[in-house]
C-alpha cells in the first residue's frame, strides 16, 4: 500500500532503521488508541441500552460483542454489516448471506447470529482460502509493508499469507463456541478463481454480498461470479474499499463496465457498500 505523503516525507529525512522504528511505534500508538476507544464506546453503549430498555440495540451491542475478537474490522464496518443483514431479515428479502474472505470467521458468525435471532432460515455459504491473503498483482500497487511481520500470521498485517484464519479456527467459532446449526452454514475452502465458478450455481440468489479479499484479483472474482446472483434490493459490502487501492480500482471498474446505477456509502473505517438496483 502506498505511503500517505506525510510518511513518504520521514521516509526520506529519516535513516531507514529510525523511520521504520517511528512508524512501527506511530502504528502501535493508533491501533491501541482506536482499541481503546472501543472498549469504552461498548462499554458505556451496553450500559446505556440496558437503562433505557432498548432491546433491539442492547442486542445488536451483544451480538458485537460476542464476535469482535475474531475480527479484523472496525467498530462501524462491524455496526454496517450487522444492520444490513438485520434489514435483510426484516424486510424479508430472498437469497442467502455470501462471505468472501472469512479470515477468522467474526463477521460471518455475525451475520448468522443476525438470522437465527430472527428466527430464520437462511444459508450462510463462507468462501476463504484458509491460508491467509494470496499475493498481490500490479493492480494494487502494494508495497512491502514497513511493520515487522508478526509470527503469528493470523494478524491484521496485509501481506502475502496473513489475515490468516483456518479452517478449524472457524468452524470452532461458529458451531462450538457459538453453537450455531451446521445445517444452514456452508464453509468452502480454496481460492476464489477456483471455487466461486464452480459454487455460484449453488449459493442461489443472495441477499447480503460481503467481499473482504483486500487486493484487486480477489475483489474482481467475488463481483463477476456472484454479483448477479444478488437481488434486486440486496446489498453488497466492500470491506477494503478506501483501505487497499486494488479493491477499489476492481469495484469502481466492475460498475462502470455493468452501468450500474447505484450510491456508494462508507461505513467510516475503509469499507462501502450499495443495494443492487
Amino acid at each position: 500500500m502506498p505511503l500517505t505523503g506525510a510518511q513518504s516525507i520521514l521516509k526520506k529525512l529519516l535513516p531507514g532503521k529510525i523511520f521504520r522504528f517511528v512508524y512501527n511505534l506511530a502504528s502501535g500508538c493508533y491501533v491501541l488508541w482506536v482499541k481503546t476507544l472501543d472498549e469504552l464506546y461498548y462499554f458505556f453503549a451496553h450500559i446505556y441500552y440496558l437503562l433505557a430498555n432498548d432491546r433491539e440495540r442492547l442486542a445488536k451491542i451483544k451480538r458485537i460483542k460476542k464476535i469482535r475478537k475474531y475480527s479484523m474490522v472496525g467498530r462501524t464496518g462491524l455496526f454496517r454489516t450487522h444492520d444490513i443483514a438485520a434489514a435483510m431479515e426484516k424486510e424479508k428479502v430472498d437469497g442467502c448471506f455470501v462471505e468472501c474472505g472469512v479470515a477468522r470467521g467474526g463477521c460471518s458468525a455475525l451475520m448468522a447470529m443476525v438470522a437465527v435471532d430472527h428466527d430464520s432460515n437462511r444459508k450462510l455459504w463462507l468462501f476463504d482460502s484458509f491460508e491467509g491473503l494470496s499475493e498481490p498483482t500490479a493492480e494494487d500497487e502494494y508495497q512491502e509493508s514497513l511493520r515487522y511481520k508478526p509470527g503469528n500470521r493470523s494478524s491484521d498485517l496485509v501481506a502475502p499469507g496473513y489475515c490468516l484464519g483456518t479452517y478449524e479456527e472457524v468452524e470452532s467459532l461458529l458451531f462450538s463456541n457459538l453453537g450455531l446449526s451446521r445445517d444452514n452454514i456452508a464453509l468452502v475452502k480454496g481460492w476464489f478463481q477456483d471455487t466461486l465458478p464452480e459454487f455460484r450455481r449453488k449459493t442461489g440468489p443472495i441477499a447480503v454480498l460481503r467481499i473482504d479479499g483486500d487486493w484487486y484479483e480477489s475483489t474482481r472474482c467475488c463481483l463477476e461470479n456472484l454479483y448477479d446472483n444478488v437481488v434486486s434490493g440486496g446489498s453488497v459490502i466492500i470491506d477494503d474499499y478506501e483501505s487497499y487501492v486494488g479493491a477499489k480500482k476492481a469495484t469502481d471498474e466492475f460498475i462502470e463496465s455493468r452501468s450500474i446505477k447505484t450510491e456508494l456509502s462508507f461505513d467510516g473505517r475503509g469499507g462501502c457498500y450499495f443495494t443492487k438496483p
